[in-house]
């Protein structure tokens, strides 16, 4: 935690969970269920976040980067921060989260998952457009990942939150064959002990884009007097309004 220089009561949260697997069924003799991308990647990217705050001038909220466990297990980790907070919900002023980066290089998309709820989209795009880049909904909606990754236990109890990174179109490849490289890793990388990390194929470009997008974004809101508030239809909004009364 960085404790804010003029309001520390208040906070911006970052989270990314830190479990993976472990140890599982063999595949091709490999025991190990490394989850480089699922989810390493993200506890990288919010530890390097961590790292640039605290070298960079003070903001005026605190900050909070919270590594969980059992994310895997159903959200264990983070349900049980919200259930017992360093800061109270009425305090949490949003929830920056993000889970599986791919090393894919440069994205000229942010993709944000469970988009136009609540006014962070506008937060993420002002910094989007400085890199060029636009904002995407998710491309698999079904997945329900919005309802499924460790921001979902802040937003139960009111907490706006997005959960956003590069995704759906990279430099390198445009979006079609984004798109069949993404599909190829769910099927065939995603809880698997082949998701391991290979410095000659890694291309960790888009991973640092991605953090100092959402350093920015953190930087705004823990600077800003504002309280980001969900969308009219929202079904979120009616306990934010009540706990913040």
């Amino acid at each position: 935690m960085i404790r804010g220089s003029k309001h520390a009561d208040e906070v911006v949260v970052y989270t990314a969970h830190w479990d993976h697997l472990g140890i599982g069924t063999k595949v091709n003799g490999d025991s190990i269920y490394n989850g480089a991308t699922d989810n390493a990647s993200a506890v990288a990217w919010m530890l390097e976040m961590a790292r640039a705050f605290k070298t960079s001038k003070p903001v005026d909220r605190s900050i909070l980067f919270l590594s969980v466990t059992c994310e895997e297990s159903g959200l264990l980790g983070s349900g049980y921060y919200t259930e017992h907070p360093f800061f109270p919900m009425n305090k949490t002023v949003a929830v920056i989260n993000t889970d599986v980066l791919l090393f894919l290089g440069k994205f000229k998309d942010v993709m944000l998952t469970g988009s136009g709820q609540s006014e962070l989209d506008g937060w993420v795009e002002k910094e989007a457009v400085k890199q060029g880049r636009y904002l995407a909904p998710d491309p698999n909606p079904e997945n329900g990942m919005f309802f499924r990754s460790d921001q979902f236990p802040f937003v139960k109890l009111g907490v706006p939150a997005i959960y956003a990174k590069g995704y759906v179109d990279a430099e390198k490849y445009g979006k079609v064959e984004t798109m069949k490289l993404v599909d190829r890793y769910w099927k065939e990388t995603y809880h698997t002990p082949s998701d391991e990390y290979h410095p000659d194929k890694a291309d960790l470009s888009g991973v640092v884009e991605d953090a100092k997008l959402l350093y920015h974004v953190g930087t705004n809101l823990a600077n800003s007097n504002a309280w980001p508030v969900w969308n009219k239809d929202s079904e979120f909004r009616a306990i934010r309004e009540e706990s913040r009364k």
